[in-house]
C-alpha cells in the first residue's frame, strides 16, 4: 500500500465519501445513478428471494402498468405507474367499478372520470411510492398479474403465483 499524503487520513476520506453520497442522494435517484455511471433506466422485478423476473429498459415515457384480476369480483384492474425526477409514482387506475382496489377519487386527489366503455379511470393521482419501490404479491391463477412495459407483456403468475415481489427503477 502506498504511503498516505501528509494530512490525509482514512477518516477524512470516509467523511468526503459520505458527503458526496449525501449530496447525490439529495439530488434524487437519477442524479445518484448518473454519478455512479448509469444512464439508462430499467424496470426490474425481483422476488423476495432475489430472483430477477423482469429486467427491461423503460420506454421514453418512463411509464408502466400492472394488470391484475380482482380475486373476488373477477374483473381486470389496471394500476399505472411513472418514474419522474428520481421518484416512482402511482399515477392512476382503471377499473370497471368505483373504488374496487381502494384508490378511489376524492377532492384533492386525482381526477375520476368514466370512460366510454363504462369503466372508471382515476388519473393524475401522482402518489409517490415509499422508498422508490413497489412491493406487491404476485396474483394466483384465479387473480393473475401481468406487467406491461411499453408494448411488452410479462405474465408473472405462471411461475411465481403468490410470491412477494418488488418493482424498482435501476440505472445502468
Amino acid at each position: 500500500m502506498p504511503p498516505r499524503a501528509p494530512g490525509r487520513t482514512s477518516t477524512g476520506r470516509a467523511r468526503l465519501c459520505a458527503l458526496l453520497a449525501a449530496a447525490c442522494l439529495s439530488l434524487g435517484t437519477s442524479a445518484w445513478a448518473l454519478a455512479a455511471g448509469g444512464t439508462e433506466p430499467y424496470l426490474q422485478v425481483t422476488t423476495r428471494a432475489g430472483e430477477v423476473l423482469v429486467d427491461v429498459p423503460l420506454p421514453d415515457s418512463l411509464t408502466w402498468t400492472i394488470e391484475w384480476r380482482h380475486s373476488v369480483a373477477q374483473v381486470t384492474v389496471l394500476d399505472r405507474f411513472a418514474y419522474r425526477d428520481g421518484v416512482m409514482y402511482v399515477t392512476g387506475q382503471v377499473s370497471p367499478y368505483l373504488d374496487i382496489a381502494g384508490l378511489g377519487g376524492y377532492a384533492g386527489r386525482g381526477e375520476m372520470t368514466q370512460l366510454p366503455d363504462g369503466r372508471y379511470q382515476l388519473s393524475d393521482l401522482d402518489l409517490p411510492l415509499y422508498g422508490n419501490v413497489h412491493n406487491f404479491i404476485i396474483g394466483t391463477e384465479r387473480a393473475p398479474t401481468v406487467l406491461v412495459v411499453g408494448d411488452q407483456r410479462f405474465a408473472l403468475t405462471p411461475n411465481h403465483a403468490g410470491e412477494h415481489a418488488r418493482i424498482e427503477v435501476i440505472f445502468r
